[in-house]
This record gives C-alpha cells, structure tokens and sequence, in this order.
C-alpha cells in the first residue's frame, strides 16, 4: 500500500500535533522544536513553528485550576 504523503501533512495532523508540544512546553517539560520539525519541508515547518508559537502563547494565559484537597 503506498503511503499518501497528503496525509502525512494534513495541517489537522500538524495542528493537533502544534496543540500537543506547546501543551508540553507551557507545562514545563523540554520541547525541542527544531528536532520535532526536522523532517518537514520549509513550508510545513513554517505554518508548525507559526502555530506552535500561538499555542504557547494563547495557553500560557491560561490560569491552572487549583483542586481542592481531599480530607
């Protein structure tokens, strides 16, 4: 079965994958961004860089909810 490179690079693919590291990034753990877009062409690392960075920012703003503890 050939593989479809169209969807490989599904931009929801990449979006949910842009959601998911800046996620991880805004949670504290390490995110190398050059190594996860390292295989994609220029235009698709772009659009992910661009997204990824709006993600950040956009959750960064995001205030944790503070759970109650259980007694």
């Amino acid at each position: 079965m050939p593989v479809n490179h169209d969807a490989l690079y599904s931009l929801e693919n990449f979006d949910f994958l842009a959601r998911t590291f800046a996620r991880m990034h805004n949670e504290g753990r390490t995110v190398n961004i050059n190594a996860v877009t390292g295989n994609m062409d220029e235009k698709h690392r772009q659009w992910f860089c661009k997204r990824y960075a709006l993600y950040c920012r956009r959750d960064a703003r995001v205030t944790p909810v503070e759970l109650e503890a259980e007694h």
